[in-house]
């Protein structure tokens, strides 16, 4: 399965880029944020291009839109912030464009809003009987923000290991670990070294921002 997450930042002469890289490599699932340019005219792209990908329903979430070359997906909880849908009634799909920094530290919202997403699939996951989910999209923090490290937050770690134990517990609350692979951006011997660059006149300026990211459930899957 090869998923792509773009945020196309309302460029409204973006549709045949979007075409040549779902052809070049061959996604199976399309997750776009902040699109603004014919949506018509992409569906009709999109549903005669190499991979045949149909949109899927996403009434409810107006940032995020999705397209897919499963016939057997369907939609789960919309929401203003992100869009839930499940594939072979087997792997949730979680596509997000969460809160920005652009009017103030939001970083709290991001927190609270991290935590509906997570038991949302919970709840998802009970339903469909899966355990296995990919959290994808525009989530405009860092890795190491609580939002989306801390275990009361996504949980997404550094590192995966597939005989850890899949559940935390801290002070008797059990918490679900998940995998952040977008670590692997940070250091010397990987470029770039992140997903957006922006030096700011500031003295907390990372430069390089991991912004866009995926965090996957932390056991093992293949579709």
């Amino acid at each position: 399965m090869k998923i792509l997450f773009w945020n196309t930042y309302r460029n409204e002469n973006i549709n045949s880029y979007v075409l040549d890289l779902v052809n070049k490599y061959e996604v199976d699932i399309l997750l776009l944020a902040e699109y603004r340019s014919d949506i018509e005219k992409l569906d009709l792209l999109l549903k005669n291009s190499n991979q045949a990908l149909v949109r899927c329903n996403t009434i409810g979430c107006n940032r995020i839109e999705i397209w897919s070359n499963y016939s057997d997906m369907s939609s789960g909880l919309q929401t203003d912030y992100y869009s839930l849908q499940v594939v072979k009634n087997e792997l949730i799909i979680c596509g997000v464009h969460l809160f920005s920094n652009l009017r103030g530290d939001k970083s709290y919202e991001r927190l609270e809003k991290a935590k509906e997403i997570k038991n949302d699939i919970a709840e998802l996951g009970e339903v469909e009987n899966t355990k296995k989910a990919v959290i994808i999209g525009d989530f405009n923090g860092m890795p190491y923000e609580e939002a989306f490290l801390f275990a009361n937050g996504l949980f997404g770690l550094p590192v995966l290991n597939q005989y850890d134990k899949n559940i935390k517990k801290v002070n008797g609350t059990e918490y679900t670990k998940y995998y952040n692979p977008m670590w692997n951006f940070f250091g010397d011997f990987n470029y770039p070294p992140g997903t957006y660059y922006s030096d700011q006149s500031s003295l907390n300026s990372p430069m390089w921002y991991i912004f866009d990211q995926v965090i996957m459930s932390k056991v093992k899957w293949t579709l």
